[in-house]
């Protein structure tokens, strides 16, 4: 019997709903968390657990509200979801009591993302401390099934019903390797730019620059950013995976490009163009078939190639089958960027229907990277599936923990 699932199902039921499935999320509260002034802080690769916040302008707070179950009454309250611009953050507020007495640290608060049976949807929380008969511990072994210790800001996402994490030799050594680098404090960057932050990392690792399509360190994708939402560093798009559609015709590459690219004032036609689930300027766009488990590339209604769902899931397993996100500090000067590499967020079990939900979203988008040259013949770059932002990366995953 899974005890995770019994425990969804109890809190569940007492909102008189059958529980269908759920995703968890669990947090260990650091001193700065409270239940209503402040709120709990919502880590950045946490942040697609919750309902979508609005943050029409960056530079200004953003309050957004939602409803969830109280898992010990049963009785349904409107929760504040807050963005902070001074920091910038995500915050939950008007959360019981109970969080606000430090002295029975740690401290822990749960989510549940429930489906049920009858096809709605909802959110539950729940919470403890240490004060409370032992149930702190009770719950906090439960959940993280003694895979790590209760330090202050520790978090996991995942499904009820799946099983623990296991710390395999790769990401045992992946771990000691980033704690030698956290060790070393603040670490001049090895390059300029948006890139600097994960090369600068993975050459301390010893890891050289490359374009494979495998992960980065035995099975693991290493992927680098800002702690902070609104950090600069690492900002930009990501490449998830490259992989073309199966054309529907059996044109040539000088063909296809007359197609869906332009000419240019020299006569030579090039298409660079990214592609979303709105038709662009050139009329491309991707329609996602659910019922057909594909995703069709039309030009202006026609249907010029697909990917099935099980094509693009086998390329996501192949690369982002696991992947560790390395969250650091940037301290910019006039000649030279610092970053201090604090915190190891690891995650496994991508899911296509995320990925999916993803580009329906516009978060991942498909693009187009190829050019005829003088001599007639067409230079592809490949056929990329990118994201839009970093922090859209955990979003594939349906198993997060924060390691270090």
């Amino acid at each position: 019997m899974n005890d995770l699932l019994e425990y969804a199902r109890g809190i569940v039921e007492t909102a008189g709903n059958v529980l269908a499935s759920a995703e968890l999320f669990a947090k260990v509260l650091t001193p700065n968390d409270d239940s209503g002034r402040h709120g709990v802080l919502i880590p950045t690769d946490a942040h697609s657990y919750f309902p979508d916040l609005p943050i029409p302008d960056p530079a200004q707070n953003a309050t957004a509200h939602f409803s969830a179950f109280d898992g010990a009454s049963g009785a349904k309250k409107t929760l504040g979801y807050k963005y902070y611009e001074r920091y910038p953050e995500r915050r939950i507020t008007r959360l019981p009591g109970i969080l606000n007495d430090r002295t029975a640290d740690p401290r822990i608060l749960i989510f549940l993302a429930a489906k049920h049976r009858d096809g709605s949807s909802a959110y539950y929380f729940d919470c403890a401390n240490a004060a409370l008969n032992g149930r702190f511990w009770s719950l906090f072994n439960l959940i993280f099934d003694g895979a790590v210790a209760p330090t202050t800001g520790q978090f996991v996402v995942r499904p009820v019903d799946s099983s623990g994490l296991v710390i395999d030799p790769a990401l045992s050594e992946l771990l000691n390797k980033f704690d030698i680098v956290r060790e070393m404090g603040w670490i001049t960057s090895l390059r300029e730019g948006h890139t600097g932050i994960g090369y600068t990392f993975e050459t301390l690792l010893g890891i050289k620059e490359n374009n494979d399509q495998i992960a980065d360190f035995k099975g693991i994708e290493i992927k680098c950013k800002g702690v902070k939402e609104g950090d600069r560093a690492g900002t930009g798009k990501i490449n998830l995976f490259q992989v073309g559609p199966t054309w529907l015709s059996n044109s040539t590459a000088k063909e296809r490009i007359r197609i869906f690219g332009t000419a240019g004032t020299d006569g030579l036609y090039a298409c660079h163009s990214q592609v979303t689930t709105t038709p662009n300027n050139l009329g491309l766009l991707l329609r996602i078939l659910k019922a057909n488990k594909k995703i069709d590339l039309e030009k202006s209604t026609e249907t010029l190639g697909f990917w099935s769902f099980e094509k693009l899931e086998k390329r996501l397993i192949e690369k982002h089958s696991r992947a560790a996100f390395i969250n650091a500090e940037t301290r910019p000067t006039k000649t030279k960027t610092l970053y201090s590499y604090r915190e190891f967020v690891y995650c496994e079990r991508p899911s296509i229907g995320r990925f999916v939900d993803l580009v329906s979203r516009k978060n991942i988008v498909f693009e187009f990277l190829m050019s005829e040259t003088a001599a007639g013949t067409i230079r592809n770059h490949g056929y990329p599936w990118r994201l839009t932002r970093a922090e859209f990366l955990s979003a594939l995953f349906t198993f997060q923990i924060r390691l270090r």
